[in-house]
C-alpha cells in the first residue's frame, strides 16, 4: 500500500456510494486498509493525520465533498508558539512567496503554507491565526495593486480583517485557500465604493497650488 493506492482506492468507493459528504470516519468504515495506511504513515508536521494531502489528491469533484454540511466545533483559543514553529519550521525559507512569486512553484507553495496555517489556526491557536493573517495582508496588497478586480478594496483595511477573518472560519476541503480568498474578496467588493485617494503633491483645484503648500500656509498662519 502507498498514497497512491490508497487515493484510488478512497476513490473508487467514493464513485460507487456517492455519499452527499463524507470525512474520515467514512473513509475508515469503506476503506479500512487505506485508513489504517493514511493514520500510520502520512502526517503533517504535526504528526496529525495529514487529510488535506489526502483529500488534495481525489477527483475534483470528490474534493467538493469533503466535510460538505458537517458543522465545526467550537473551539477554545489558545496560544502556543512551538506549535507554530513547527508547522513553519519547512517553510520559513517560502514566506517570501506571500509577497512575491516568481512561478507556478511559488504558488503552489504559497497556497500551501496558507493552508497549513489556517487549519491550525481553526484548531484555537490564535498566535497561528495572526501569522497567516499578516501573511496575507501582504498577498492582499499586491492583489490590489496589481490585479483590477481587487482594486476596489484599497483603503478597506477593516472590511478586509473581517473576511480574512472569515475565509479562516470557513475553509473546508482541500482546494486552493488562495483562491477561495481571492473569489470571496472579488465578489463582496462589488458592492464597494472605491475610496478617493489624492497626494498633498496633487493640484488643488480650487486654489491651483499643491494642496501641501496650502498646508503650510496654515500652519504658518496659526503658529
Amino acid at each position: 500500500m502507498n498514497l497512491e493506492k490508497a487515493v484510488k482506492n478512497i476513490n473508487r468507493s467514493l464513485t460507487k456510494k456517492q455519499p452527499l459528504t463524507f470525512n474520515p470516519i467514512w473513509i475508515k468504515y469503506r476503506c479500512r486498509v487505506s485508513h489504517e495506511f493514511i493514520i500510520k504513515n502520512i502526517k503533517n508536521e504535526l504528526g496529525e493525520p495529514d487529510w488535506d494531502l489526502v483529500v488534495s489528491k481525489l477527483d475534483r469533484w470528490n474534493q467538493r465533498n469533503w466535510m460538505k454540511g458537517i458543522k465545526r466545533k467550537t473551539v477554545k483559543p489558545y496560544e502556543d508558539k512551538a506549535e507554530l514553529s513547527t508547522m513553519l519550521v519547512k517553510y520559513n525559507d517560502k514566506l517570501y512567496t506571500f509577497l512575491a512569486q516568481e512561478n507556478r512553484e511559488d504558488k503552489v507553495i504559497c497556497d500551501w503554507i496558507s493552508i497549513r496555517l489556517v487549519r491550525v489556526a481553526q484548531q484555537g491557536n490564535v498566535m497561528a491565526k495572526e501569522k497567516i493573517t499578516s501573511l496575507l495582508k501582504y498577498t492582499i496588497e499586491r492583489w490590489i495593486e496589481h490585479g483590477k478586480y481587487l482594486s476596489v478594496w484599497n483603503g478597506y483595511d477593516d472590511l478586509i480583517d473581517k473576511y480574512i477573518n472569515v475565509c479562516i472560519r470557513r475553509f473546508r476541503y482541500a482546494g486552493s485557500f488562495l483562491g477561495y480568498l481571492y473569489r470571496t474578496l472579488e465578489y463582496a467588493g462589488r458592492g464597494l465604493v472605491p475610496l478617493k485617494k489624492f497626494s498633498l503633491d496633487d493640484t488643488s483645484k480650487i486654489t491651483g497650488k499643491r494642496i501641501m503648500d496650502s498646508f503650510k500656509i496654515n500652519y504658518d498662519q496659526n503658529r
